[in-house]
């Protein structure tokens, strides 16, 4: 993708990264004791937010892993494509993609769980950062729709299956939120669709990072 004046260094996703890192060195590392009660009140819970209005686990479930793999899974998703989107978005608007994504992604599934689930629902724990990541994704989408022509072919090839493989390789796999997934890549491809749109229209300038 063509970056132009945008390259630099992707300052948000290294913090964004750094505190995932940090969150699970301090619950699984230096308070492993009390690991099952820090992911107790950090993971998402629809009964728990809509209930007893603990709206803060929407954010805190994004920076919460389950183990090691969970989290470099993740981590190294969200450098691969942090590194690539942050510089052609600017560092703002990428951090705004970011985070509304897993929000959305974590409202999703709140409702999947209440209105589908429902009983069941309640019981449901759920963390990690994919929400947003699948955001990112979204974003590469609504690139490759909005401005295609401005890829090679081989940007284009190893667009589309790294977005088939992400969505649909684990679709099958249990304890996986697909609800979230879905929920974070379709916010991503509206919010990066808008982008793409007022870059195209020129409406952001370069030193709007």
């Amino acid at each position: 993708m063509e970056t132009g004046k945008r390259a630099e260094f992707p300052l948000v996703t290294a913090i964004i990264a750094a505190v995932n890192v940090t969150v699970f060195l301090i619950s699984d590392l230096i308070l492993y004791q009390k690991q099952d009660m820090i992911a107790f009140y950090m993971a998402l819970n629809p009964f728990l937010v809509l209930e007893k209005n603990e709206y803060w686990r929407i954010v805190t479930s994004m920076f919460y892993h389950f183990g090691i793999e969970h989290l470099m899974s993740n981590m190294f998703m969200l450098l691969v494509l942090g590194t690539l989107l942050e510089p052609f978005f600017g560092r703002v608007r990428y951090a705004v993609l970011y985070f509304a994504s897993g929000i959305i992604a974590s409202g999703v599934s709140i409702l999947y769980n209440t209105l589908v689930l429902r009983e069941s629902g309640s019981l449901v724990f759920c963390a990690g950062a994919s929400g947003a990541i699948y955001g990112l994704i979204g974003a590469f989408v609504a690139i490759f729709i909005f401005r295609g022509k401005q890829l090679s072919v081989q940007e284009k090839s190893r667009m589309v299956f790294a977005v088939f493989f992400l969505l649909f390789g684990g679709l099958f796999e249990k304890g996986v939120g697909h609800d979230a997934h879905f929920g974070g890549f379709f916010a991503g491809i509206l919010l990066g669709s808008v982008y793409c749109f007022l870059l195209k229209r020129k409406v952001f300038s370069d030193k709007q990072k």
